[in-house]
């Protein structure tokens, strides 16, 4: 395991247990939105946790909203991420120690490059860049369900559901990486029914 994995581990976990303990019993689902300090940049993610709660989805039905939408498409959730920013997070003080050791990480593994490097070579390593993040995001998933923590802090596991907004209907595939089969069917049916309308 590298320095950022471990870091993120522990950083994931620290987000769980700052979950406001009143709304522990309603949530459930646990939002992991990757995103980047500037939008196009890929060499500078981050990823914010949150999540949403049962309550919440009540109240957008009664203003006209399909349950299904409501429960499980992320424009709809309450999104508090108050919690946890991993990485290159908007403010210089969400995460410098994870900032530097991803930034440390692909510049190990090659992944880096400068402003005046040419766009092919940009967009193979943004390419490269995304899939190493989503990696690392879906590693800290699995390692939330099993290691307890997930369960151990929300008294139940819920599904966690990786999400990019630059990247609609690339969740299923992410969200099914992240989670154990049982965990995660009956958001996975909803994304599915979507695909196929």
């Amino acid at each position: 395991m590298t320095a950022f994995q471990e870091h993120m581990r522990q950083a994931g976990e620290r987000a769980l247990e700052a979950l406001p303990a009143p709304l522990r019993s309603e949530i459930y689902v646990i939002s992991f939105r990757i995103w980047r300090h500037d939008s196009f940049d890929h060499r500078h993610p981050y990823l914010a946790i949150g999540y949403n709660t049962e309550s919440e989805v009540r109240r957008v039905v009664t203003t006209g909203g399909e349950p299904g939408e409501v429960r499980w498409s992320y424009a709809y959730w309450l999104l508090d991420e108050t919690t946890g920013i991993i990485g290159h997070g908007p403010r210089p003080t969400d995460d410098p120690v994870g900032a530097a050791l991803h930034l440390a990480e692909i510049r190990e593994l090659g992944l880096w490059y400068d402003d005046e490097s040419d766009e092919d070579t940009q967009d193979r390593r943004d390419e490269l860049l995304t899939a190493h993040f989503d990696d690392a995001c879906v590693g800290l998933a699995r390692h939330l369900h099993a290691s307890g923590a997930l369960t151990r802090i929300l008294g139940r596991p819920v599904p966690i559901v990786p999400f990019d907004m630059y990247r609609a209907g690339y969740e299923p595939e992410l969200a099914e990486a992240a989670n154990p089969p049982e965990v995660v069917a009956d958001y996975l049916a909803w994304a599915r029914a979507q695909e196929e309308e």
